[in-house]
């Protein structure tokens, strides 16, 4: 029995870290384009001059090291336009029967899946992308793109990944928590 007791206190680390990350979230509020979101605790969102747009980007020693060499140091970035749901589909994908498709470097007919929230529709597809790693070059389908389209009404907001997808518990956790804000 105490050998059994010994085993299992030695395991239980093993178990903790092999079931996968524990993520603390916060939420972002953006009350000029009137939208909430939650993210890790160890991102932060702001406005960058040199990227003309808002991006998401690690705020800690090891995430700075996951985004640093491939991902030019951004998790995703966010863009805002002003049409609806309908619009967006006639003007990013191409339709096919009844489905909607895009395009990635290495594949014709990516499929685009419908997604919804409380006051929003949506869409998403994940494609293969090109990265640029500082030790290594240029990788033309090198990386994981994701694609997040929220809509309402008349108002659109991307959030791409730059060539690293989200964990599925982060993508999830951003998908369900997403808000416009009347």
């Amino acid at each position: 029995m105490a050998k059994f007791i010994i085993l299992l206190v030695l395991l239980i680390p093993f178990f903790t870290l092999s079931s996968g990350q524990t993520f603390q979230y916060k939420t972002y509020k953006d009350t000029i384009h009137k939208i909430s979101f939650d993210i890790p605790t160890y991102w932060t969102i702001k406005y960058s001059k040199e990227q003309d747009g808002v991006i998401c980007t690690p705020i800690t020693k090891q995430q700075k090291e996951i985004y640093n060499d491939c991902f030019e140091g951004i998790v995703f970035r966010i863009d805002f336009d002003n049409y609806g749901l309908d619009t967006l589909l006639f003007k990013e994908f191409e339709k096919i029967g009844d489905n909607y498709v895009t395009s990635d470097r290495i594949r014709n007919n990516v499929p685009v899946r419908f997604i919804n929230g409380k006051n929003w529709k949506g869409v998403r597809h994940d494609n293969v992308c090109g990265i640029s790693c500082k030790e290594n070059g240029f990788h033309a389908g090198g990386g994981e793109c994701q694609f997040f389209y929220f809509c309402s009404a008349n108002k659109t907001v991307t959030i791409q990944t730059y060539g690293r997808s989200l964990d599925d518990k982060v993508a999830i956790k951003l998908l369900s928590s997403f808000r416009f804000l009347d």
